[in-house]
């Protein structure tokens, strides 16, 4: 039937406060003693600009201030890197690092700058970039830079300054270069190993030669995102994410229920991957696969459970052989939000369909 899903921001709402938002829960209910994480936030900073905008609720943009701040206060100024970790009372648990965190940030700043009309914040978002480049320059792993190449790429580049343009540039070729060393027969990956959010690697490779006007970019982000849709059998009935013990190349006999659980942020990614590839190409077969992707959520998978709770408005942590976990965390919660916000900017929304 069809089941348009709407914004219910209850649960959502239960796990923000004024620091930032809380990175587990029991149930329904918020686990204080998880304190915080500059990756959730982060990705509330995407959500919350976009919530503004459909929903005329004045909490918003508070909501954006206090997690605005709260990346501000995690970057180390004049030491390299960001805290990632911070409990409860306040107090950073971590050392100044690079990571996934630093990629998500510059994702998230991006969205912020890229925003109209032109929000007050997109400048000291914009200096904050400015001051993260030379941190940035020396990103190592595949996601720290796909989360930094998506989040340079929301902007316009004449939003960026040259030297934000050239870190683009280098990053792209990087992560090209990445590709191209892992990829052989019957594995188009950028790794030995399919781990999580896989499907941001190749939206990465779309969006910046989309932005570069490096067409051989985006091909290669095509051809994995096709090969990895495939290993997601989304022409099924169902759809089989990899689960959080992780698919090896050299693993292709390893049976699937013992990949562990499927998580949603890996639906999240192809789903909104699936949406960079239609906007590039045109194609609306990448834009059906987009929608098949995210009723995942609601039931297309192999239990034929719905992982988003149409009562809380939340999202279970995960799937696996033995159902639900109870659990509905910051990182699913907002995975689900990501993905649904990112089809209903697409004009996508109303093409859900919650299978039976």
């Amino acid at each position: 039937m069809r089941s348009s899903p709407q914004i219910q921001p209850g649960h959502l709402l239960n796990l923000i406060d004024d620091v930032g938002i809380i990175q587990h829960a029991y149930g329904t209910i918020p686990n204080r003693s998880t304190g915080y994480c500059v990756d959730d936030v982060a990705r509330l900073v995407i959500a919350v600009v976009h919530l503004e905008h459909g929903y005329s609720d004045p909490a918003y943009r508070r909501i954006l201030a206090s997690a605005l701040a709260f990346l501000f206060h995690a970057w180390g100024g004049d030491a390299p890197g960001m805290h990632n970790f911070m409990d409860y009372r306040r107090r950073w648990q971590d050392a100044l690092h690079a990571g996934d965190h630093l990629g998500r940030t510059v994702w998230a700043l991006g969205v912020v700058i890229a925003d109209e009309p032109v929000r007050e914040e997109a400048a000291p978002c914009l200096r904050l970039l400015a001051d993260m480049q030379p941190c940035l320059e020396g990103a190592a792993t595949p996601r720290e830079m796909a989360y930094t190449i998506v989040g340079l790429t929301r902007p316009d580049l004449s939003a960026l300054p040259a030297s934000l343009q050239r870190l683009l540039d280098t990053l792209a070729d990087r992560l090209s270069k990445w590709y191209d060393e892992h990829r052989r027969e019957g594995w188009l990956w950028f790794e030995n190993a399919l781990t999580y959010d896989n499907a941001r690697l190749p939206q990465a490779m779309i969006a910046a030669g989309a932005r570069l006007g490096k067409n051989e970019i985006s091909q290669r982000g095509l051809e994995a995102l096709d090969w990895y849709a495939d290993q997601c059998t989304i022409e099924g009935d169902t759809i089989r994410l990899v689960g959080n013990r992780w698919r090896r190349a050299d693993d292709s006999a390893h049976p699937l229920a013992e990949e562990g659980d499927e998580q949603p942020i890996d639906a999240a990614a192809l789903t909104e991957a699936l949406i960079e590839a239609w906007k590039y190409t045109g194609d609306g077969e990448y834009a059906h696969r987009a929608v098949q992707t995210f009723e995942w959520f609601l039931g297309r998978n192999t239990q034929g459970l719905p992982v988003y709770d149409f009562i809380s408005g939340g999202c279970h942590d995960g799937l696996g052989p033995a159902g639900l976990n109870p659990n509905e965390g910051a990182e699913s919660t907002l995975a689900y939000l990501q993905a649904l916000l990112a089809l209903e900017n697409a004009g996508l929304q109303s093409c859900i369909t919650r299978p039976e």
